[in-house]
């Protein structure tokens, strides 16, 4: 399959051979019409299942151990506290299924020894996007490495040590001559169109899926050591909680319900200050 990615006058302007560029209707999984796959798995609840980085280079390994064989190349990923993003490449949708199956049934074993613990680990079924055209499968491989940024937790895409983002300049046992052949068509200087897309203002996000990365309580934490202020001043300054509102629904994944309950509000009233 030919990706190109072209620099004329303007940054950014694609082509592609037998590669759709359009956006296609969702079909079902076992049915998918594109190879290529945006793949979320997250902890049940939203539980940090990665809690620092001895749980991140164990999965992380695991990943490795069982990539042999499987069928499926992996063209970028990130470990998260609480999930990980993949971009991965199958001829069969069916691959990524039993790949993904075996490497969280592996680490939910880990998970379970390391926290003397039962129970479920993951989500039951991992969130799936299939990517159609050139354009979009560029957009999705910033958005995965951009998520440790856009979470807050460095500055930098290269300061995350759990993403792919760094091998695509030293090539390692995840990201591979394959995964970089069937993302540039040109892997022998692949990486200045691989630093330009990372810095495209035009390659923004389209409808992936965004599993916001804080809780309730690390907003609340952010907010505390900006401006100084506990929960309860917050309730004296409207302004103030207002933006607390806003910051949670744009950084977490709290719903306006678990937000009315943890600020003992009204959900219309939540919503309100949502809207403005």
């Amino acid at each position: 399959m030919d990706l190109t990615i072209k620099f004329v006058s303007k940054p950014y302007i694609f082509s592609i051979s037998g590669f759709k560029e359009e956006l296609m209707p969702r079909v079902a999984r076992n049915h998918s019409q594109s190879k290529y796959h945006h793949i979320v798995v997250q902890g049940v609840n939203k539980n940090y299942i990665f809690k620092n980085g001895q749980f991140m280079s164990k999965y992380k390994q695991i990943i490795i151990d069982n990539l042999k064989d499987s069928n499926v190349v992996i063209l970028a990923y990130c470990i998260m506290s609480n999930h990980a993003h993949f971009l991965i490449y199958s001829d069969t949708p069916g691959y990524i299924s039993k790949f993904m199956q075996r490497i969280n049934t592996t680490y939910a074993t880990f998970y379970h020894k390391a926290n003397n613990c039962i129970g479920y680990v993951f989500n039951n079924r991992f969130y799936s996007q299939d990517i159609y055209g050139c354009k979009q499968l560029y957009i999705c491989l910033k958005y995965i490495h951009n998520n440790p940024v856009k979470a807050g937790l460095c500055r930098y895409v290269s300061d995350y040590k759990f993403s792919s983002y760094n091998s695509f300049f030293v090539l390692d046992q995840i990201i591979t001559k394959s995964s970089i052949s069937l993302l540039f068509k040109d892997i022998t200087n692949y990486q200045k169109t691989f630093s330009l897309i990372h810095t495209s203002t035009e390659l923004e996000s389209l409808d992936f899926i965004d599993l916001k990365e804080k809780s309730f309580c690390d907003c609340l934490l952010d907010f505390e050591t900006k401006y100084g202020k506990s929960l309860t001043d917050l309730y004296s300054d409207k302004l103030l909680l207002q933006q607390f509102i806003q910051y949670l629904r744009n950084y977490s994944n709290v719903t306006i319900r678990e937000i009315a309950k943890e600020l003992n509000l009204s959900k219309s009233t939540i919503a309100n200050y949502c809207k403005k």
